[in-house]
């Protein structure tokens, strides 16, 4: 049978390995979410890169058809 002192050192040797262990994760952690961050980064460029672009071609079509109505408008 284990003394009380031979089960605290028991314990004690397993919340240091848990310790460790959540360090580690912890680290892991950070570190995925500073890939994250950066990955998301750069996808909300090529969004905002391709809404721009998206409201440049509306912008100018809609220019087109307002132009081409009003010429017709005045050939009538």
């Amino acid at each position: 049978m284990t003394t009380m002192p031979e089960r605290v050192s028991k314990l004690e040797g397993t919340y240091e390995q848990v310790d460790q262990r959540l360090g580690e994760l912890s680290v892991q952690l950070n570190a995925m979410d500073s890939k994250f961050e950066s990955k998301f980064n750069a996808l909300d460029s090529k969004f905002e890169s391709k809404f721009n672009t998206l409201i440049v071609v509306m912008a100018t079509s809609g220019v087109a058809i307002v132009g081409t109505l009003i010429a017709i408008a005045l050939r009538l």
